[in-house]
């Protein structure tokens, strides 16, 4: 599997489930205050950054242990998030993983290449 095919798996499952927890707690309008796109955008691209920019970061992530690790942290840092009364953390990962859909999709359709030769 492609190393982008597996990322957007990973990242539609956690956008599900991010998306059901904001439904259950009734907090999807959440999703329409412009700061909370706003701060999800700038650390979806933030966190973009990493993984391009020459770090450790994207050498990490292709460790099979560091991806699953991440999407549990992520799901059970939503439930946690919810559960304190913080559903607008959820809604700023979901427009972070949103941001990600968007360069994913540039970069599959040509029009972005983060790394040029």
């Amino acid at each position: 599997m492609q190393s982008t095919t597996r990322d957007a798996l990973l990242a539609t499952g956690c956008v599900g489930a991010l998306s059901a927890a904001l439904g259950l707690t009734a907090s999807l309008s959440l999703l329409a205050r412009p700061v909370v796109v706003a701060v999800g955008v700038t650390a979806g691209l933030a966190v973009e950054a990493l993984f391009v920019a020459d770090t450790p970061a994207a050498e990490l992530w292709e460790r099979p242990a560091v991806q699953a690790a991440s999407v549990v942290a992520l799901v059970g840092g939503a439930g946690l998030a919810v559960w304190a009364g913080g559903p607008w953390a959820v809604a700023v990962v979901w427009w972070g993983l949103a941001t990600y859909f968007l360069l994913l999709a540039l970069l599959v359709a040509g029009v972005w290449n983060p790394k040029p030769a």
